[in-house]
């Protein structure tokens, strides 16, 4: 109970929106944290030589970040934001990714919400992750075939040598990474009172 009440004060004491009142706070929190999601948006790297076609980009990290640290409104919103902008470029791209986003940091978040632990965070992490890859599958089974004309048949010869890796290899990066930075954001949160 001690660490709930911890958590509790330290994801909605800075921001409000655990509680579902959005304060300039909390706006201006999730301002920060949409831009520099959105920043990274455009940050693509290939990761995966077996498919360099697929590119990863450090977006979804913020996203996880906002939602582990603020709550699920947060990072919901962080997580759909930065992907409204690539409709207008890249649409089934960002439709996807949008999709993958908001499957990977709202789950994480409310999990983490309810067990604000280590394993708490490991079992948020590790569901949100299995979520993430099982949307991003179903999602390049629908997606992939409207906009490259590849059939589905194709995609699903795809999903065992090149979506899966590659998907799991994104998945792990985005969680340690938004591990390793929980911490130091949440020592910066604790000292906003």
């Amino acid at each position: 109970m001690a660490a709930m009440s911890a958590h509790s004060t330290q994801s909605s004491h800075a921001t409000g929106a655990s509680s579902g009142a959005w304060t300039p706070r909390s706006v201006a929190v999730c301002a920060l944290f949409t831009a520099l999601a959105l920043v990274l948006s455009f940050v693509e790297l290939p990761i995966f030589p077996a498919a360099p076609w697929l590119k990863y980009d450090p977006s979804g990290v913020v996203g996880l970040v906002a939602g582990l640290a603020f709550g699920p409104g947060i990072g919901a919103v962080v997580a759909v934001l930065p992907w409204v902008v690539h409709l207008f470029v890249e649409p089934f791209g960002a439709i996807m990714a949008l999709f993958c986003s908001v499957v990977t940091v709202v789950p994480a978040a409310l999990i983490y919400r309810a067990r604000p632990t280590r394993s708490g965070l490991v079992l948020a992490l590790v569901a949100s992750g299995v979520l993430a890859l099982v949307a991003a599958i179903l999602g390049n089974l629908v997606i992939t075939p409207l906009y490259s004309g590849v059939p589905v048949e194709a995609v699903v010869e795809m999903i065992i040598p090149i979506l899966i890796p590659f998907n799991l290899l994104k998945i792990c990066l985005n969680a340690v990474l938004a591990a390793l930075a929980l911490v130091p954001v949440s020592i910066i949160v604790s000292r906003w009172d």
